[in-house]
């Protein structure tokens, strides 16, 4: 029984990494004159990625991607942690009216806001600008909903204590809180930036000057300029993979942790 659940598990470990051996081996190829996608006709990846950052654009795409996905997620997380913890563990007038507000936009498309949102960038100035694209994702309704969940389980004895001993919001906010929200707001970082770097209508449609081009924009460009070359453009794919698999793997443990609300307790 073992050895079958062994055998399954790793048949199935390697029908899910398949795709990923058959991108590497079409980035290695030399040209597009072979593309068989499971035999390695030398491997020329190294070769391909040199011209693919010869290219003097691409190394702009991924550095706007870069900074547009961890500026946003940043954002994301400081104003939807303040957010959460304040509907989580602070009393005021209308918090169960607001975040019934917060929950019910969580029901809209995306789709839905892109012109009216669109309109408030034009009018404020902010086409072709880093903050037309970061600033209307810098807070999300998921995120206030992650935090507050998770701010719940934080034990309100522990903030009563700060508040005796003559500590203020914010300082409680930021000294106690926050190191206990740890895993939520990794969470939060993670699922916003691998959003955001896959995005691409937002910045097709606030970013018309190729300087301001992330990566998904970049890529859709690099493929009308340079025709239907699939080893390179497979090698671009394989570098845009890179720093969220980075992300992942680092930050793992905080992730799962998040997910399941485990990292607080009583």
């Amino acid at each position: 029984m073992k050895v079958l659940r062994g055998a399954w598990l790793v048949a199935a470990v390697g029908f899910m990494l398949l795709p990923i051996y058959t991108m590497l081996v079409v980035a290695s190829a030399p040209d597009d004159t072979d593309l068989r996608g499971l035999v390695f006709n030398g491997f020329h990846l190294l070769d391909n990625l040199a011209l693919l950052f010869g290219d003097g654009n691409f190394p702009l795409y991924v550095r706007n991607s870069l900074i547009l996905c961890l500026g946003t997620a940043g954002l994301d997380v400081v104003f939807s942690a303040a957010a959460g913890y304040a509907m989580a563990q602070l009393s005021f007038p209308g918090r169960r009216a607001l975040f019934a507000l917060v929950v019910g936009t969580l029901a809209l498309t995306p789709m839905v806001l892109v012109i009216p949102v669109f309109l408030i960038v034009k009018e404020l100035g902010w086409i072709d600008t880093f903050q037309g694209m970061m600033v209307p994702g810098m807070i999300s309704a998921f995120g206030v909903f992650l935090v507050r969940q998770f701010a719940l389980g934080i034990p309100k004895e522990l903030l009563l204590a700060a508040r005796v001993d003559g500590a203020g919001e914010f300082l409680i906010f930021a000294r106690i809180a926050v190191p206990l929200l740890k895993p939520a707001l990794v969470t939060l970082f993670l699922v916003h930036f691998l959003a955001q770097w896959d995005n691409l209508l937002w910045p097709l449609i606030v970013a018309n000057d190729p300087a301001l081009w992330p990566l998904p924009v970049g890529l859709a460009n690099f493929q009308s300029e340079h025709g239907l070359s699939y080893h390179l453009t497979t090698a671009a794919a394989l570098v845009t993979a890179v720093p969220p698999f980075i992300l992942m793997v680092s930050l793992q443990r905080y992730y799962v942790a998040g997910l399941t609300f485990g990292g607080v307790k009583r």
